[in-house]
């Protein structure tokens, strides 16, 4: 009996040493991920921001030379352009965080509210009054 008891602690110890190796390694290999995952994505912002300067450049030079607009008036019609676009992003944002402000969720909660406190006004309504006259009554 000692030896099956022995046996199933052993085991028992070899999987827990196991199991911790194991998460051990899985968490060398998140936070590794983590790290590219964090650098890259900052290279792909650079790129984005070397892009949307190649796209202004590119429309501004449109401007100059597809129109009789000089130099300046094209830099600028460029740049109502990049406006334009960052104010329609805006509008998207605002409406992107208003599906935040979950208004079904707080008209439930709302709703529970008002019922809860509405049931308190009743049981205090329903619930015999009691006066507050100063006296104590007599010790029995």
């Amino acid at each position: 009996m000692f030896a099956d008891v022995a046996t199933l602690s052993a085991l028992i110890g070899a999987s827990v040493r196991d199991t911790a190796r194991l998460l051990g390694l899985e968490t060398r290999l998140v936070v590794k991920t983590i790290i590219m995952m964090v650098g890259f994505g900052l290279v792909l912002a650079l790129m984005m921001v070397g892009i949307w300067l190649s796209i202004t450049l590119i429309v501004a030079t449109g401007l100059y030379e597809y129109t009789r607009l000089g130099v300046t008036l094209s830099i600028a019609g460029a740049s109502l352009v990049n406006v334009t676009c960052a104010g329609a992003l805006l509008l998207v944002l605002q409406r992107l965080a208003r599906r935040l402000a979950f208004p079904e969720t707080r008209l439930a909660v709302r709703t529970l509210l008002d019922d809860a406190s509405r049931t308190m006004r009743q049981d205090a309504q329903s619930s015999p009054k009691q006066e507050n006259t100063g006296h104590h009554p007599p010790p029995s």
